[in-house]
């Protein structure tokens, strides 16, 4: 058992549940983009379903008074199984009497970053599962993969809101996307004056970010892996808020609870998160790996 004491704690580490809620609401990224069902009482797991599409195709021609043909309406069931993520810390009395800081906040600050970071983790993962590509390894990107993105959401009929869920190096890196809004290249030993792709480049420049761009609004999360296969390649993705379900706890998404250890002079504190995650449609998102090296 790792415990805080007077050594771990030598910098400084009431109010640990509210902090802790606080710090995952902040933090987290993919929860409102994506499709969230609970629990029904007494169960742990969610059932999310896949629509087959029916097509201009299935629709006929017909005659007054003729029998149509019928159509099956076809679902799958995409389940996702809720299961338990835990962090724990345990702080000693010598530590809460003897520090200036605030301990029992920063140990809620702290829990709960780190469950809204693996809820985050878990959810990105399943950004490198869908079939549909734009760009790949070894490519930087280009505007071309994000209307390439929005091309194949539409052509599968994916209802909006899109988002771009992108690494902080797809964003902000040397081949990211606020390098395509501006152009501040040196011809020879003179550098010419920065040029911006219009309104976007003009709040790029001035924000730092581009909260949407050809029809996506534009997220980002440090959970998204940026060496994929150790070749220097980051797995953004787009999609529609139907392509990946969660499944959230009967009793809600997030718990932080303490307890009293008086063998140790210590308290107990239990960051827990109950969540599953599945994708529901595939065709619904887009995955975009690009080159960050």
């Amino acid at each position: 058992m790792a415990l805080t004491n007077t050594t771990t704690a030598a910098g400084g580490l009431g109010r640990t549940i509210g902090d802790a809620v606080i710090a995952f609401n902040h933090t987290n990224v993919m929860f409102p983009l994506v499709t969230v069902q609970q629990c029904a009482k007494g169960s742990n797991h969610v059932n999310f379903s896949d629509w087959t599409k029916l097509t201009s195709g299935n629709v006929t021609a017909a005659t007054q008074a003729t029998t149509t043909t019928a159509v099956a309406i076809t679902t799958t069931a995409r389940t996702a199984t809720v299961s338990e993520h835990v962090i724990a810390s345990t702080v000693s009395d010598l530590v809460l009497m003897g520090s200036n800081d605030d301990i029992v906040g920063q140990a809620g600050t702290a829990l709960g970053n780190a469950v809204a970071a693996k809820l985050d983790d878990d959810l990105v993962e399943l950004g490198k599962g869908f079939s549909q590509t734009e760009a790949a390894a070894g490519t930087a990107l280009a505007l071309s993969h994000v209307f390439g993105s929005m091309r194949q959401l539409r052509s599968a009929s994916a209802p909006f809101p899109y988002s771009l869920v992108l690494s902080p190096k797809q964003v902000w890196g040397s081949k990211g996307i606020i390098s395509l809004l501006h152009d501040d290249a040196v011809t020879g030993s003179n550098a010419k004056p920065m040029s911006l792709m219009g309104a976007k480049g003009e709040e790029a420049m001035s924000t730092g970010f581009v909260g949407s761009i050809a029809g996506f609004n534009v997220y980002w999360s440090d959970q998204i892996d940026e060496d994929v296969g150790s070749g220097g390649d980051a797995a953004g993705f787009a999609m529609s808020k139907g392509g990946i379900g969660l499944g959230v706890g009967a009793e809600g998404l997030f718990r932080v609870a303490q307890e009293r250890d008086e063998m140790l002079r210590a308290v107990n504190y239990v960051a827990t998160g109950f969540w599953g995650e599945i994708e529901v449609k595939d065709a619904f998102g887009v995955y975009v790996l690009t080159d960050v090296s």
